[in-house]
């Protein structure tokens, strides 16, 4: 079954979202805990993972907000009513393209991406700001890891406001 990880981390001054990606990876694979031998109990959490993957897009998607929401039902209901047919991808990529960079999206759109790219896509790694840490944070106020396995601290830290403009978030698709 896959599942969604936000994962924050703090980088240098100048870090680009691909420097973010491969520094989540990094420290993900290097914890047994996570993908590997296993941890205090003897298995770890998944036996795959990679950046964005089936999330891919996610963040930019939610700060669009309704609007884009409303456009993406209004010209391409086939999609946002669940289950569609993959051969509807391929049909309608070059109009999903469109429509998520008029919204200012980057790259495809997340339905056109491939879920297997290790490193993900550039929107898939963000530096926090305030709407990033509103929608996607505040719950986790005061938490380095979530009980739950959704959010984790790669640097240990307790979340709070001062992630904003300090640290990245990314988003981990993993499988157990």
């Amino acid at each position: 079954m896959h599942h969604r990880l936000l994962i924050t981390l703090t980088m240098t001054p100048g870090a680009t979202s691909l420097d973010a990606r491969i520094r989540a990876r990094s420290k993900l694979l290097e914890d047994d805990s996570f993908c590997g031998q296993g941890g205090r109990f003897g298995s770890p959490l998944c036996d795959w993972f990679v950046i964005g993957g089936r999330w891919s897009g996610m963040l930019k998607e939610q700060l669009l907000g309704p609007d884009y929401q409303e456009e993406l039902r209004r010209e391409f209901p086939d999609f946002t009513n669940g289950w569609f047919a993959t051969s509807l991808i391929e049909k309608h990529r070059h109009g999903l393209d469109q429509l998520w960079r008029r919204f200012g999206g980057c790259g495809g759109h997340p339905i056109t991406r491939s879920g297997y790219h290790e490193l993900g896509e550039e929107d898939d790694a963000m530096l926090i700001d305030d709407a990033l840490y509103e929608r996607f944070l505040k719950q986790f106020h005061g938490l380095d890891f979530g009980d739950d396995s959704h959010f984790a601290d790669l640097d240990g830290d307790p979340v709070d406001d001062w992630f904003v403009g300090c640290k990245w978030i990314v988003v981990v698709d993993y499988h157990n």
